[in-house]
């Protein structure tokens, strides 16, 4: 195995700094970083052209039921008379 060069050290150090060196550092990085990120998708939904209103539903009345029974008897008629 040989030894890391030049670049990977200078890479490793570069992260190390931005962890270690400031307290607080890091988050501050992140809230700024979470702030871009929510107004650039802001940006985009502004930038959508507006999508016309779908139209409301229609409502379709129940469906009528026939009346099946014999010389316009009810149910509880024709089973007593049965």
């Amino acid at each position: 195995m040989h030894a890391p060069g030049f670049l990977q050290i200078l890479i490793i150090v570069g992260l190390l700094f931005l962890l270690f060196g400031r307290p607080g550092r890091l988050s501050a990085m992140m809230e700024d970083l979470g702030k871009g990120l929510k107004g650039f998708r802001k940006g985009l939904d502004e930038s959508k052209p507006a999508e016309p209103a779908a139209p409301a539903p229609v409502e379709t009345p129940p469906r009528q039921i026939r009346d099946m029974s014999k010389d316009g008897e009810t149910a509880p008629d024709r089973e007593r008379s049965l």
